[in-house]
């Protein structure tokens, strides 16, 4: 299926690993657990009341941002059918993931594509972080290589990338046509929206029909 024909129709969006960047248009999906808080009625202000939820999210939740959020864990099968999706988005996702999970997780958005269809991904530039290194702040540089002081697993990095080596991983798992684009440009639909880190390398690449 061409890009013309996929903008003949209404497109299937995929936007994985949203967090409180929910689109509309889009299925927004992510593991984290304010998911599961907004669907329990009084739960985010019971949290805040007990001083376990900061304003700032207890706000989201008022603001309903976690309501139409899906759970979809990349490391494992995803939940929708082979060839049902026309668009993937996925910024500062698999710098998260173990290598082989983030060969999984690409696996998987190729199966989940209908022929045609278009990935953006957009990550940590490794060689920008690289040609920044200081030796003498070598801890401020490992801290941002790794975010080792984030809480839990899931929200340190595991693997970076860079153009070369991101664009490989691709390749490896059957797209084709990858090219490295400019923030808010490309082939992916409602970049002004759903795209809001401009330092990031970005990368699209196609399912070949």
């Amino acid at each position: 299926m061409t890009c013309t024909n996929i903008m003949s129709r209404t497109a299937t969006k995929l936007h994985i690993g949203c967090f409180d960047q929910s689109v509309k248009g889009w299925i927004n999906t992510d593991i984290t657990p304010h998911i599961l808080i907004a669907k329990v009625p009084g739960l985010a202000r019971l949290l805040f009341i007990l001083s376990l939820l900061p304003r700032t999210r207890y706000d989201q939740h008022r603001a309903r941002i976690f309501h139409d959020v899906r759970y979809l864990d990349v490391r494992k099968r995803f939940r929708f059918p082979a060839e049902a999706i026309d668009y993937v988005y996925s910024s500062h996702l698999i710098e998260h993931l173990y290598p082989q999970e983030a060969a999984h997780c690409l696996a998987e958005i190729y199966r989940v594509l209908r022929p045609g269809g278009i990935l953006r991904i957009a990550v940590p530039d490794l060689d920008v972080l690289v040609a920044g290194y200081d030796a003498k702040a070598s801890d401020n540089f490992a801290g941002r290589i790794f975010e080792s002081r984030s809480k839990g697993s899931k929200n340190q990095h595991h693997w970076m990338y860079n153009e070369v080596s991101l664009a490989t991983l691709l390749e490896r798992n059957g797209f084709a046509h990858v090219e490295r684009r400019k923030f808010r440009e490309g082939l992916c639909p409602d970049l002004q929206l759903i795209e809001v880190r401009e330092e990031s390398l970005f990368l699209e690449a196609v399912k070949a029909p």
